[in-house]
Parts: structure tokens; C-alpha cells; sequence
């Protein structure tokens, strides 16, 4: 028994260690299952990590006669995915719905063990092999960026260097890296845990820092508006709050590293668009990452046929032309156009506003609507997302679970990069939404906070 315990316990402490390294290949390798006319049936390495994960986590619960423990006084965590689960009953997209739920709850059952088996944490060794996996598979997959940037220059397939279609350098004269996500905003994405927690522990150990400098450089080179804001976001949170808390001003050693990181990426990507077979120069290339980067505020444009270019008003020459010359108005416009679609749907009845067109929906809701040219389309803003879907119930339990989150990470030593985190992620929910594309959304804070329970971050 004590045995099989023991084995269980090593077994699920093992998974924890490898779960920031396997939220990074959210997209690559993916096992299709086919397709329908609403939504694509596949399986990452994230979701049967989490389906593994949550098995470990029952049986080791069910052990140690903590399943049931507590259970009082967590029902008030569960009202949100107890309504979510219900309006699949009236969902346009049941499958859809069952499917989406489904994971909802294997997302809660995997951060209900986090709490419920913290305990585990405590070892000697054991946080510092987390954050070992932590840092050291964010580096890895940061080499991997760069590296498929240099492979795309080269002209190497995306079958080999599974760049997402718009990656590559023909899009703006430069490549801009995914990863082994789906798109840029996610790969963007899943480095601001990495970035948040590095940045805290520079202000504990400087050897830190030239990890902070390869997360941010590398968030810079993926060129998601959406991560990047959030991240800026955070980490104005993060120093308002440390210079307010001790009065000091050494938190602000972080943003002359963010300030040089930006530099040496905005350069890398200058040299990338110089050296890319578009007709694309140094000078171009940096205007129009911050043409981009600005929407649209910042437009260095010279010359007469309307493309950036140089200073002097010079043409460029040679090479085929990027399929965009700074910022991409329609990536806006259409999160805007769908989101507006999303309330326009919503408010249409009485019945919609409260409790709106059931989970996993939405696409379809949009589409009968005329809204939309296909019904795989989804929302890309999640809080739009979440009220047609479920309707102002579903909006007051969600403010409400936010309310519980903040109770319990405010008891935390960790509570202010936790905080950090937390508004950088729902910042960028207002750039995508769904579930199985962003995982680390929900899993890295919970374990992050069950690890750093004890002000003691490392053994």
C-alpha cells in the first residue's frame, strides 16, 4: 500500500514538473480526428497531459481519502462549470459544448489537485526541479523561435519548420515565430508565466536576468500585439506595486532590460527583413514593426508608392513585395466586427441576454445570424465569447469565480506576480478565446500559486 502510494506520488510530481514543457506544444504534434462543418476534432500532447494527469490526480486523491474532503465549502468554485454544463442543454452546437465542458472540468479537477495535494511540494528538491523545467523548457522552445526564423529565411519548408501560414517572411518582409503553438499570440502567450515569475525572482537573484532578456526578446520576435500588451500591462502592475509597497525604486532594474530587449529584437527583425527575398530593406522592416506595434500611430513613410521605405524617399528595389507594409487594420477589424456580431446576436432577445446561446454556440449562433461565413468561425474575445454563450448568468458566475481567484491569491507570498499574471492574461482574452489552444491560461497560475504557498520558493 505504502508502496503503491509512494509510486502514485512520484508519478503525479513527475507530471507537474513536465507540464510547463508540454503547454508549449499546444499545436505540434496534433492528432486529427476529423472534422465537421462547425469545429476540427483533435488531440495535443497539452490535452492527454491533462487527461493522464487528472486520472493520477483522482486515484492518488482517492488514496489519501481527500476526493470528497472539503467538499462544503468548494461548491461555491463549482457554480460557474455546473451553468456552463447546463447550457449545453440549450446549446446551437451541443457537441461542441459537451466537448468544451469536458475540459472545463478536467481544468478544474487538475487545479483542485494542485490545492488538495500541495503537500506533495514540500519534498526537498522538488520546487527546484520545477522551476528547473520551468525556465529550461522556456529556453529551449525561445532557441526554437529563433531558430525557425533562420530556417524560414533559408527557405525551408513550413512542413519542416511549422511556421503558420502568416509566419512566414512574406507577410511583412520578416518571419515572426509560432513555435509549436498554432499562431504567434499564442506562442506570445505562453512565455508571459515564464517572464512574470523570472522578472520576480531578478529582484531575489540578478543571474536572472539574462533569462528575463531571452523570454522578452523572444516575446518581441513573435510579434503578437495581444501578448505583448498584456505583458506590458503586467509589469505595470507589478512596479507600481513594489515601488508603492517598499518605497524603493529597484523593481524598475526590469524595464531597462525590457527596453534592451526590444532593441536587439526591433534590430534582428530589421536584419531578417534585409535579408528575406522580399524587396524588404533594414530600414523598412523596423517601420514596420512599429507601424504595427502603434496601430498605426508611429508611420515612418517616405517614399511615393505608398510602401514604408526609406527616409530619403529612396525606392526599394528587388525581391517580391510583403503582403503588408505595417499594420494589419484588418486583424482589428475583424475582432472588432466579430465581437460586435457576438452582442448584436446576444441582445436580441430576452431569452439571449440571460442565458445566452449555450456553450460552444457561438460560431453557430453567428452564422445563422448572417454574421459570419462559416459556422467554424468563432469569437475572438473571450468575454464577448462567454456572454453569448452563457448570458449574464454566466458573466455574474464568472466575476464571481474572478472574485474567489483574487481571495485566494491575495493570502499568497506570490500574490502580486500571481496578480500580474492573472490581469496579463485577461488582457490578452480580449484577443482570442477557447480553451484547448491555451491551456496555461488556467493550469500555470494554480500550480504556480499551490508551489509558492511557502515564502521559500526553492528547498
Amino acid at each position: 500500500m505504502v508502496k503503491t502510494k509512494n509510486k502514485l506520488e512520484r508519478w503525479w510530481r513527475g507530471m507537474v514538473y513536465v507540464l510547463p514543457a508540454v503547454l508549449f506544444f499546444s499545436y505540434q504534434p496534433l492528432i486529427a480526428l476529423g472534422s465537421s462543418e462547425s469545429m476540427n476534432f483533435e488531440l495535443s500532447l497539452p490535452l492527454i497531459w491533462l487527461v493522464i494527469f487528472d486520472g493520477v490526480t483522482v486515484w492518488l486523491m482517492w488514496r489519501r481519502k481527500l476526493l470528497l474532503k472539503n467538499w462544503r465549502k468548494k461548491w461555491v468554485w463549482l457554480l460557474l462549470p455546473v451553468w456552463l454544463s447546463l447550457s449545453v442543454l440549450w446549446s446551437l452546437n451541443p457537441l461542441r459544448g459537451i466537448l468544451t465542458v469536458g475540459i472545463l472540468w478536467l481544468v478544474y479537477l487538475a487545479a483542485d489537485g494542485f490545492w488538495s495535494l500541495k503537500s506533495l511540494f514540500n519534498e526537498v528538491g522538488v520546487k527546484e526541479k520545477f522551476w528547473k523545467t520551468f525556465f529550461g523548457s522556456s529556453l529551449v522552445i525561445c532557441g526554437w523561435c529563433w531558430l525557425q526564423c533562420i530556417l524560414d529565411l533559408v527557405g525551408v519548408g513550413r512542413e519542416a519548420s511549422l511556421m503558420c501560414a502568416g509566419c512566414t517572411y512574406v507577410s511583412f518582409g520578416f518571419p515572426h515565430p509560432n513555435g509549436f503553438a498554432i499562431e504567434p499570440q499564442f506562442m506570445g502567450n505562453l512565455l508571459l508565466a515564464p517572464l512574470f515569475m523570472s522578472g520576480y525572482f531578478v529582484l531575489k537573484n540578478k543571474k536572472y536576468l539574462w533569462i528575463f532578456f531571452i523570454l522578452a526578446a523572444t516575446l518581441f520576435l513573435t510579434f503578437s500585439r495581444g501578448a505583448i500588451y498584456a505583458f506590458g500591462v503586467g509589469m505595470v502592475v507589478v512596479t507600481v506595486w513594489e515601488i508603492w509597497q517598499s518605497r524603493k525604486w529597484r523593481e524598475l532594474v526590469v524595464w531597462p532590460v525590457i527596453l534592451l530587449a526590444f532593441l536587439f529584437t526591433l534590430n534582428a527583425q530589421g536584419v531578417m527583413a534585409q535579408a528575406s527575398r522580399t524587396n524588404d530593406t533594414y530600414f523598412t522592416g523596423v517601420a514596420k514593426v512599429l507601424n504595427h506595434l502603434s496601430l498605426g500611430v508611429i508611420n515612418i513613410q517616405a517614399n511615393e508608392s505608398g510602401n514604408v521605405g526609406a527616409a530619403d524617399g529612396s525606392e526599394e528595389v528587388g525581391g517580391e513585395a510583403a503582403w503588408f507594409d505595417g499594420y494589419v487594420e484588418e486583424s482589428t477589424d475583424t475582432r472588432l466586427r466579430l465581437s460586435g456580431a457576438a452582442y448584436e446576436v446576444w441582445s436580441s432577445d430576452v431569452k439571449t441576454v440571460l442565458f445566452g446561446v449555450g456553450l460552444g454556440g457561438a460560431g453557430q449562433a453567428l452564422y445563422v445570424n448572417g454574421l459570419s461565413p462559416a459556422p467554424k468561425e468563432i469569437v475572438q474575445n473571450q468575454y464577448a465569447s462567454l456572454l453569448l454563450e452563457s448570458g449574464v448568468v454566466g458573466v455574474l458566475l464568472a466575476v464571481f469565480s474572478l472574485g474567489l481567484v483574487v481571495r485566494a491569491v491575495w493570502k499568497s507570498p506570490l500574490r502580486i506576480v500571481l496578480a500580474a499574471l492573472i490581469v496579463a492574461y485577461m488582457v490578452s482574452l480580449c484577443f482570442f478565446s477557447g480553451l484547448p489552444n491555451a491551456l496555461q491560461i488556467y493550469l500555470l497560475p494554480a500550480v504556480i500559486y499551490a508551489i509558492g504557498l511557502r515564502k521559500k520558493l526553492v528547498s
